[in-house]
């Protein structure tokens, strides 16, 4: 099939960000859901633009801590075959497929018949964080070199996402981030919030409750220095002297993440405020066309890493990362670009910790550990998607991302198509029909004891 008739619209679409795509679904949504067209737009426009404030702190941020990363790396040493190239990347690799839009098309209208079919809570709109579907595909797609069962591993992961954005959503997560009826959608990366909620129950099993080390509880210990700002430059400073940084830079740095955890929370109010009359109309909307059901409205998590907590477990997790990529056997990627993206994973950590720095410390070694563990089979198939989409790489390195290492969905993608050939294409939809079909049983079960709380209250 050829969709080359659809690149001079789409491609110019894709090319713009995800800015542009934030606009344009809010605005739709918006009138849909049956605002009217100057509050449609005007809501779009304010949600772009508290997006837009939060991608620029989220970069400053990153931009900033990004050559502290590198400086403790270089001073660790070492030879790696694979370079973090970071997560953008990857997603460029990604949107530069034709059949991007395809999978698009495809995961949108899964997304409405699992709604309908009651099979999921959430309406995405995070379209942008499709780009982990489409690699997804394009891994099985290099390895199989079978359209169909690409895009059928595609959707399978598409179900998985929406199926684990429902569960930190309904555990009270999201709203515990200060985001009521809104739910975080980023491909299967939110694996990790219910790794993160069942780990925590694992603490409390064992009698480790909450210790109060969180941003409230250390100012109200030390005063002034659980205030954003303070505990950001102390983090900023601990992290520039374990650079070698010179003292100037230091101390610039210390500023530089100040400066990042007290504008972030200013921008997310910016979304959340703008979000209140599209949540409204369309619980409104859903009340008519489902029954009333309440639904979440899946967006980028990017407006809720600026959590002190979580920018907290970035300086903290720098050294163990790097760490990890030396001591564990066979890992082949240095963690570098995409080292203090992994805000995006600890983000789905702290909040089934309540928040708590040394139990969301403990809970991101754990990820950690298994996400560099996974990097280790990911990496090279990344390579080879790379080179399947026309990326000159040089014989013997390749191109991958810690974000990739960290997306469950490309490991499984890996090793269904690397056993294609030896349990054939029933042997892949069989394994992926299993795992739905157990997902289902559990839904449903989630469903049937909802309806008996509702009853009983």
């Amino acid at each position: 099939m050829n969709y080359d008739f659809l690149k001079p619209i789409l491609d110019p679409i894709i090319a713009a960000g995800p800015l542009f795509l934030i606009f344009i679904v809010f605005s739709l949504t918006g009138l849909v859901v049956g605002l009217k067209l100057l509050k449609a737009i005007r809501n779009g426009l304010m949600i772009a633009v508290g997006f837009g404030g939060v991608y620029i702190v989220v970069d400053y941020f990153l931009a900033k801590i990004g050559p502290a990363a590198l400086a403790l790396a270089e001073r660790f040493g070492g030879v790696f075959t694979i370079t973090d190239v970071g997560w953008a990347a990857n997603a460029a690799v990604a949107w530069g497929s034709p059949w991007a839009y395809v999978i698009v098309l495809l995961l949108v209208v899964l997304n409405l018949v699992m709604i309908f079919t009651k099979m999921t809570d959430t309406l995405n709109l995070n379209i942008w964080d499709f780009w982990e579907n489409i690699f997804g595909f394009l891994v099985v797609y290099v390895i199989t070199d079978n359209i169909t069962l690409s895009l059928i591993c595609s959707l399978a992961f598409g179900w998985f996402s929406l199926m684990m954005t429902d569960f930190f959503a309904q555990q009270g997560y999201t709203e515990d981030l200060g985001f009521q009826g809104l739910s975080f959608y980023q491909g299967s990366n939110v694996i990790w919030g219910p790794v993160g909620h069942y780990v925590a129950k694992i603490l409390d099993k064992f009698g480790w409750k909450k210790t109060n080390w969180t941003p409230e509880g250390i100012q109200e210990k030390f005063g002034v220095v659980g205030e954003p700002a303070v505990l950001g430059g102390i983090m900023g400073l601990l992290m520039g002297i374990g650079a070698g940084f010179y003292w100037i830079d230091v101390i610039l740095l210390a500023i530089s993440v100040a400066t990042s955890l007290v504008l972030i929370p200013m921008m997310s109010g910016i979304v959340m405020q703008a979000l209140v009359p599209v949540t409204e109309a369309a619980a409104a909307f859903m009340k008519k066309s489902v029954g009333g059901r309440q639904l979440f409205i899946g967006v980028d998590p990017a407006i809720a890493v600026g959590n002190t907590t979580n920018l907290a477990m970035v300086v903290l997790m720098i050294p163990v990362m790097l760490l990890f990529a030396f001591i564990i056997p066979g890992v082949v990627m240095l963690p570098l670009a995409d080292l203090p993206s992994l805000l995006f994973m600890w983000i789905f950590l702290i909040a089934p910790n309540k928040f708590d720095l040394l139990r969301s410390f403990v809970t991101a070694i754990v990820v950690g550990f298994i996400g560099t563990v996974l990097g280790i089979w990911v990496a090279p198939w990344s390579t080879m998607v790379a080179k399947m989409q026309g990326i000159n790489i040089a014989e013997g390195t390749g191109m991958s991302s810690m974000v990739n290492a960290f997306t469950p969905e490309l490991f499984v993608a890996g090793v269904l198509g690397e056993n294609y050939s030896r349990i054939g294409y029933i042997g892949v939809v069989a394994v992926l029909a299993v795992a739905i079909v157990i997902s289902v049983v559990f839904r449903l079960r989630y469903l049937r004891n909802k309806k008996a709380t509702v009853k009983t209250a």
